[in-house]
């Protein structure tokens, strides 16, 4: 049965998150024209609660099926990782019925809490996605156990186009009825695309079975217990779905911490939401960018982890998480000092307002702590350690909503102190997890690849952005043409200085499927790649 690497399928799965995320960002712009202001605030009422009660259903038991199928295939126990599997998917669908229940039995209740009766009509629409989420989300865990990314990544782009196509077509059918239907027949899509996506899963499940019942089989039938199974399954699930549930309830104590502080230093409240919007919705969404790559590594690295231990290969599970961080380092570091660097500019390119900059300058280092805190908790994951992260990311939230009181409070920070107090919460998360795997693996980072050689690079990148800026600012006169020019220039200078410095070698380019050797031979021919 073919598998795939381990950067390989974390590539495959950032590929898909990307066009995903896109596709996801684009159709925002027609439906808003399509149904109005109004209506997009009753589309938007109901996804918080459709998000949290998705964190629920699945109680991360996905991430607990990948370690738990991954570690019997390696102990060549198929008929455990069946049984894994099977009691798994009882779990999912038995828990995604009684939430979808709940939530339609909920809707008025939280419609009218939400001061907008309107909205019921949407958060129904939406419910039956939580049970079909969660049973997709099984299937999903279960390739990922047997290491192939492929139909989770393809699923997800299946689930988005077929979610966007129903969403505008049921918007403009139900529109003549009232807006608040029009609203929820776009909530529907995800249903529909969750549908699609389902489906897709099952048909490459089907055809994945004959190579699948090929794999060795020592196990015996009967050696640990129905209930045995589950309780491993939730011990290791409760965790992560508790951590799943902190993100969206910082989000939420930020919307009402972040502009009520801000009208205490005499902002208006137009402007403080104003300035809330700059920091949540303009800046936040550019900083998780790099994140699309790392979640990708952190859902490869539990099956990989978890076959490692299984295996009780120790130099394999030092390697990868070794290899991860990594890449992690090289992919974010960059980003960082060119979200800093371009701070205003990209702000204006990407939303015409720069004054966004203000806030993303500050933010900026809070794409290397959230990156590393979504690789580390990653790793932690595949060695059995869910309640770690967990407790590092509660504690790292403790001091950000302390820190945003404080920070955002004080004229001289503003807005910028809440972005500040969200570096310093993920630099605590990050820092803590990270030395929990340390402590676990021993002294696995080598400081000249990780952090001397990119920065050394970074260095040189960051001299030639602003060079290559005022340049094509002068020969263009086009801040956005410059910044896009910098941008391009900066990329070429950071990966071109890390080739001469010894910074990339040729296993990594073995590492990425398919395009990785041609490239890596070809680069080693003109001399800019070393063995």
């Amino acid at each position: 049965m073919r598998r795939d690497s381990f950067l390989g399928g974390a590539l495959i799965l950032a590929l898909a998150g990307l066009i995903s995320r896109m596709l996801g960002a684009i159709y925002r712009i027609p439906l808003s024209r399509l149904i109005g202001d109004e209506g997009i605030g009753l589309f938007q009422m109901a996804y918080p609660i459709y998000t949290i009660i998705l964190v629920f259903s699945t109680v991360g038991v996905p991430v607990a099926l990948s370690k738990l199928v991954s570690e019997k295939l390696a102990k060549q126990d198929r008929h455990g990782a069946s049984r894994v599997f099977t009691l798994s998917m009882w779990i999912l669908g038995l828990a995604g019925l009684v939430f979808s229940l709940v939530f339609v039995g909920g809707a008025g209740l939280a419609s009218r809490a939400m001061g907008n009766p309107k909205a019921y009509y949407s958060m129904v629409a939406i419910a039956p996605a939580v049970l079909v989420v969660s049973i997709m989300s099984g299937y999903r865990g279960f390739f990922q156990g047997i290491q192939q990314m492929r139909p989770t990544a393809i699923s997800q782009i299946v689930e988005q186009i077929v979610r966007v196509i129903t969403m505008f077509f049921l918007a403009y059918w139900f529109l003549p009825w009232g807006v608040e239907y029009a609203a929820a027949g776009a909530t529907f899509g995800a249903v529909t695309g969750a549908l699609a996506g389902l489906v897709y899963l099952y048909l490459v499940y089907l055809g994945t079975l004959p190579s699948y019942y090929r794999l060795p089989d020592s196990g015996s039938p009967g050696v640990e217990k129905a209930s045995e199974i589950i309780s491993r399954v939730l011990y290791l699930s409760i965790p992560i779905s508790l951590a799943g549930v902190v993100m969206p309830v910082m989000q939420l104590v930020d919307a009402v911490l972040v502009p009520g502080r801000l009208q205490q230093l005499g902002f208006s409240q137009a402007e403080a939401t104003a300035l809330f919007g700059q920091l949540t919705g303009m800046a936040l969404p550019v900083v998780a960018l790099p994140t699309i790559i790392t979640d990708a590594l952190a859902v490869s690295l539990v099956p990989v982890i978890s076959e490692a231990l299984a295996l009780n290969n120790q130099a394999l599970v030092r390697s990868r998480a070794a290899t991860s961080i990594r890449v992690t380092m090289l992919i974010t570091l960059p980003a960082v000092v060119g979200m800093y660097l371009l701070a205003t500019e990209l702000s204006d390119l990407l939303y015409g307002a720069p004054e966004a900059g203000i806030p993303l300058a500050t933010l900026s280092a809070g794409a290397l702590f959230l990156s590393l805190q979504r690789t580390t908790s990653g790793i932690l994951q595949g060695m059995g350690e869910t309640n770690i992260p967990v407790k590092n990311l509660l504690f790292g939230a403790a001091w950000k909503f302390g820190l945003t009181w404080v920070f955002t409070g004080s004229a001289a920070w503003g807005v910028k102190g809440a972005a500040l107090a969200t570096v310093i919460g993920f630099l605590l998360a990050s820092s803590l997890n990270l030395l929990a795997v340390l402590t676990r693996l021993g002294p696995i980072l080598h400081l000249g690849d990780m952090v001397f050689k990119p920065t050394i690079s970074v260095v040189i990148m960051a001299l030639s952005v602003k060079a290559s800026y005022l340049f094509f600012v002068k020969e263009t006169a086009s801040s956005h043409l410059a910044t896009l020019g910098a941008v391009g220039v900066g990329a070429m200078a950071y990966g071109l200085v890390l080739l001469i410095i010894g910074g990339l070698t040729t296993a990594d380019f073995e590492l990425i499927p398919r395009v990785g050797a041609p490239l890596g031979q070809f680069l080693r021919r003109i001399g800019l790649l070393r063995e």
